[in-house]
């Protein structure tokens, strides 16, 4: 598997939650087991934006020759999943979401390890 590969799978991730975030942000807690208020509802739907964003540059980090510029959209999910990964092992902990939350960790848990296996296990496959 190349990095460029990651992407293409992680996009399709990107876009239905980037989507469901901005458009339908109640579903997505819905789907959490959470009640927002309209608070949670406008910060869902700004987060769905910069999720979006990521989708945008995974797309031209698929399609780019320049391995400094996968690399360095790689770092960035990086960040972005392990943050994420933290966050909802934290709103697991606490007992605030429902089963569907173990999913959440899963996904960024295996994301993160994705993108650091390319950028510091195996950096010549970016």
């Amino acid at each position: 598997m190349r990095l460029r590969h990651l992407f293409t799978i992680n996009i399709f991730f990107a876009v239905f939650f980037g989507v469901s975030c901005t458009l339908f942000p109640r579903f997505v807690f819905w789907l959490y087991g959470l009640v927002p208020d309209d608070a949670a509802v406008w910060v869902a739907r700004l987060v769905g934006g910069s999720i979006l964003g990521f989708a945008t540059l995974m797309g031209f980090g698929r399609k780019t020759e320049s391995v400094a510029a996968r690399k360095a959209i790689a770092l960035a999910l990086l960040l972005q999943d392990t943050v994420g990964c933290v966050a909802s092992v934290e709103i697991q902990l606490i007992g605030k979401a429902n089963l569907f939350g173990w999913f959440s960790i899963a996904l960024y848990g295996v994301l993160a390890l994705a993108y650091a296996f390319f950028l510091f296990v195996q950096p010549q496959k970016s």
